[in-house]
């Protein structure tokens, strides 16, 4: 079942950045969130780096912080949680 990531950059005063990105599956792991079927150079073509992501689980919108990002493959990351 697809759905969506919702990704924030917060900076100094009223700034900041989002995106909302479709994907096939979020899954949180001892490693962090794994997001699959979100295409990776997308996430590559950012000047900026998330604060934030979010994305629904069971009914229930999650918002988690996260640090850098990697990419397993060309449509699958991982993201750190801080």
């Amino acid at each position: 079942m697809a759905t969506t990531i919702f990704l924030e950059a917060h900076y100094f005063g009223e700034d900041h950045e989002e995106l909302r990105l479709p994907c096939e599956a979020v899954a949180a792991t001892l490693d962090g969130l794994i997001v699959a079927g979100v295409e990776a150079r997308h996430l590559r073509a950012l000047k900026w780096r998330p604060d934030y992501l979010s994305y629904w689980a069971d009914g229930q919108l999650l918002r988690l912080a996260v640090g850098p990002w990697v990419a397993l493959d060309a449509l699958t990351v991982r993201f750190t949680l801080r």
